[in-house]
C-alpha cells in the first residue's frame, strides 16, 4: 500500500518539470525553514533563560547595594504581579515559611536546586553587605516564560512557510512562462507554416532547444517543398503525353471503318484518357493550395462566384441529368483570393456532380448568418458516414461503395488545403433530405 503513493509521486514529478521544481525548490523551503525555526526557537530559548538569570543576579545587586533589604524569610517579589516573574530573596542557610533549602555549601554563582519531592529552582548566590543571599526562581515558571517568548518568536516563522512554499510555486510558473509562450507560438500556426521560430526573448537555457527545433522546421520545409516541387513537375510533365494522346484517340474516333469493338476499345480508351488528364489536373491544384505562398485577399461575394463556377460546370450536369442550381444567394462579403475561393467551390460542385446518380439533384446556396457567410452544397448522391469523414480528406481516398463515381479521391484534399489557407472551415455533414452537405463557413469581411 506504501508503494502505491510513492509511484504516482515519481509519475507526477517525471510528466512535469514543473513539478519537480515545484517539489524541490518547496522542499529545500520547508527543510530550510524547518531547520531554521528549530535553531530560532533554540537560541531563543537559550537567550530567555540567560535574560532570566541576569534578572536573578540584578536582584542581588539591589540587595548589595541597600535598594532592596530583605530581612528573615522575605516573600517571593512580584509575587502579587506576573507568576511567571515572582522571585524569591533570602539569606543562604535560613529556614522557615517561604523559604527554599539552600545549602550552605553554594559557593557565588548560579545553581539548579531540587527540593525533595517539590520544586525544582534556579539559583543566585551572591556575596553582599548584608551576608550571602540567595535570589531563585522556580524552574518550571522559567521554562514556561522561556518557552512562551521563544515559541512568538518562532510562530511568524512557522506561519510564514506555507506562503513562501506558494511563492516557490508562482515564482516557478513565472519562470516557465516563456515555455507556454513557445508553445502557445507554435500551436497558433497552421500546418503550411514552418518558419523558425523567433528566438528573440528566448532564455538562454532554452535556446538550444529552440534551435534544434528550427532546424527540424528548416529541414521539413525542404523536405515539403520537394515533395510538391515533384508533385507539380510530375503532372505539369504528363499533360503534354496525355493531350497528344487523347488528340490521336479523337482522331482515331473520327474514322468510319473501326469495328464495333474497336469502337467500344476505344470509347474506353477515351474515357480513360480523360479521367488521367482530370487526376493530373487535380494534382497540380492540390500543389498549388498546399504552396507556402501568401494570399491576396479581397473583398468577395461567394455568390458571384459561384455563378461563375456553376456555368462552367452546366455542361457536366446536363451530360449527367443532374438538376444544378443556385437555390438561395443572401448578399455577404468576405475577404478571400479568388483563385482558391474558386479551386474550392469548383472542387465542392464537381464532387456532388461526379457522385450523384443521373437524374439526380445538387442544391448550392449562399447562406448570410450574424457574423459568417455559409456556402452549402447539397447532393441527393451516396453520402460519407460519420464515422469516416476524417478518412475522406486524405489524398486518393475514396469512400464511394457503389462505384458509381468517377472521382479520383483528391478533391476534398484540395478543399480542405484551400479552406485552411482561407481562414475558413470546412464540414461534411449529412443532407437532410439525403446525400452529402458540403457546408464552407468564414467570417464576413
Amino acid at each position: 500500500m506504501r508503494s502505491r503513493p510513492l509511484a504516482a509521486l515519481r509519475l507526477w514529478l517525471r510528466s512535469s518539470l514543473r513539478a519537480r521544481l515545484w517539489f524541490w525548490l518547496g522542499g529545500l523551503v520547508l527543510l530550510t525553514g524547518s531547520v531554521t525555526a528549530a535553531l530560532s526557537y533554540v537560541l531563543g530559548l537559550q537567550e530567555a533563560n540567560e535574560l532570566q538569570d541576569n534578572q536573578l543576579r540584578q536582584i542581588a545587586a539591589l540587595v548589595d547595594t541597600g535598594e532592596l533589604r530583605t530581612r528573615a524569610p522575605r516573600p517571593p517579589v512580584g509575587s502579587d504581579g506576573d507568576g511567571d516573574a515572582r522571585f524569591v530573596v533570602q539569606r543562604v542557610g535560613e529556614a522557615g515559611a517561604g523559604t527554599i533549602p539552600v545549602p550552605t555549601a553554594y559557593r557565588p554563582g548560579m545553581h539548579t536546586l531540587r527540593e525533595p519531592g517539590g520544586n525544582e529552582w534556579r539559583v543566585f548566590v551572591s556575596d553582599t553587605s548584608i551576608g550571602r543571599i540567595a535570589v531563585a526562581q522556580r524552574m518550571d515558571l522559567r521554562d514556561d516564560a522561556a518557552g512562551d517568548s521563544a515559541l512568538r518568536t518562532l510562530l511568524p516563522m512557522l506561519a510564514m512557510l506555507p506562503a513562501l512554499v506558494l511563492l516557490v510555486e508562482v515564482v516557478v510558473r513565472r519562470a516557465l512562462s516563456p515555455v507556454r509562450h513557445l508553445a502557445a507560438q507554435v500551436d497558433a500556426r497552421d500546418d503550411s507554416d514552418l518558419r523558425p521560430l523567433a528566438m528573440r526573448d528566448v532564455p538562454r537555457e532554452l535556446s538550444p532547444f529552440v534551435a534544434a527545433i528550427n532546424r527540424l522546421l528548416t529541414r521539413m520545409a525542404a523536405l515539403i517543398d520537394r515533395e510538391r516541387r515533384f508533385v507539380a513537375d510530375a503532372a505539369h510533365e504528363l499533360r503534354t503525353p496525355i493531350a497528344a494522346l487523347s488528340l490521336q484517340a479523337e482522331n482515331l474516333g473520327r474514322a468510319v471503318d473501326l469495328p464495333q469493338q474497336a469502337r467500344e476499345r476505344l470509347d474506353s480508351l477515351q474515357q480513360g484518357l480523360r479521367r488521367t488528364r482530370s487526376v493530373v489536373e487535380q494534382l497540380l491544384s492540390l500543389a498549388r493550395t498546399q504552396a507556402p505562398t501568401r494570399t491576396s485577399r479581397t473583398p468577395l461575394d461567394p455568390a458571384h462566384v459561384l455563378r461563375h463556377v456553376i456555368e462552367d460546370l452546366m455542361p457536366l450536369a446536363n451530360k449527367r441529368g443532374i438538376d444544378l442550381g443556385l437555390d438561395r444567394a443572401d448578399p455577404a462579403t468576405i475577404l478571400a483570393d479568388s483563385a482558391l475561393l474558386t479551386v474550392l467551390l469548383r472542387n465542392a460542385i464537381d464532387n456532388a456532380l461526379r457522385y450523384t446518380p443521373h437524374g439526380g439533384r445538387v442544391d448550392v446556396r449562399v447562406v448570410a448568418e450574424d457574423a459568417d457567410a455559409l456556402v452549402e452544397v447539397a447532393d441527393n448522391g451516396p453520402g460519407i458516414p460519420p464515422d469516416q469523414v476524417a478518412r475522406a480528406f486524405e489524398p486518393f481516398e475514396r469512400l464511394d461503395a457503389t462505384g458509381t463515381g468517377d472521382g479520383s479521391g483528391l478533391g476534398l484534399a484540395i478543399m480542405r488545403n484551400a479552406a485552411d489557407r482561407l481562414g475558413g472551415e470546412l464540414q461534411l455533414l449529412p443532407n437532410p433530405g439525403g446525400g452529402l452537405l458540403v457546408r464552407y463557413r468564414q467570417a464576413k469581411a
